[in-house]
C-alpha cells in the first residue's frame, strides 16, 4: 500500500493509517522543528502540537499527494508560534551540544558555524534552506509549503546561498 492510499485512510478516520504517516515522517518534522526552535523540548513539544493538529483536521486535506507538505506548513506555523511566544535567544553551543548527532560528518566548529549563519538570515531564505537542506524538499514541495512560486524559492535559494558564502568568507569559515 502506498503513502497516497494509507493518506485516503487517515482521512476517512483511520487512526492505524495515520499513526503510519506520522511514523514516516517524525524524523523529518523533528529536524524541522528542531531547527527552528532550537530546543529539543521545544521541538518536541512542536511536533507533538503538530501531530494533534494534524490528526483533528486531516479531513480537510484535500488531495492526499500533499500530505507532507500540509503536514510542514503546520509544522512551521507551531513552531513560529512557540517562536514568537518566547521571544528567547539560545546560545549556539548548547545547540549543538543537546544534539550531538546534528550533521554527524561535520566536526563540531563547523556545525556551530553553520548553524549561526544560517540564523543570520533574514526569514524567507532561512526557510528556504531550512527545508530544503534539513528537510530535503524539493523546490516544488517548498513552494508548496511557503505558499510561493517555484521562481521565487529559487531566487530565496540562491540569494540565501550567496549570503552564506558571503558570510563565510568574512568570518574566515
Amino acid at each position: 500500500m502506498n503513502l497516497d492510499d494509507r493518506v485516503k485512510l487517515a482521512i476517512k478516520g483511520d487512526e492505524e493509517a495515520f499513526e503510519y504517516l506520522i511514523n514516516t515522517f517524525k524524523e523529518n518534522l523533528y529536524r524541522t522543528a528542531y531547527s527552528y526552535v532550537k530546543n529539543e523540548e521545544d521541538a518536541l513539544d512542536v511536533l507533538q502540537e503538530t501531530i494533534y493538529k494534524a490528526y483533528i483536521s486531516i479531513e480537510k486535506l484535500k488531495e492526499p499527494k500533499y500530505f507532507k507538505t500540509w503536514i510542514t506548513r503546520i509544522l512551521i506555523n507551531n513552531a513560529l508560534d512557540v517562536i514568537k511566544k518566547e521571544k528567547r535567544i539560545i546560545e549556539i553551543e548548547k545547540i549543538v551540544k543537546k544534539d550531538a548527532n546534528f550533521h554527524e560528518n561535520q566536526k563540531l566548529e563547523e556545525r556551530l558555524d553553520i548553524i549561526n549563519y544560517v540564523d543570520k538570515l533574514e526569514d524567507k531564505y532561512k526557510n528556504v534552506i531550512i527545508l530544503k537542506y534539513f528537510q530535503d524538499l524539493t523546490i516544488v514541495e517548498i513552494s508548496e509549503v511557503l505558499q510561493c512560486p517555484v521562481g521565487t524559492i529559487k531566487t530565496h535559494l540562491n540569494a540565501a546561498l550567496k549570503k552564506l558564502r558571503v558570510f563565510m568568507s568574512k568570518e574566515g569559515a
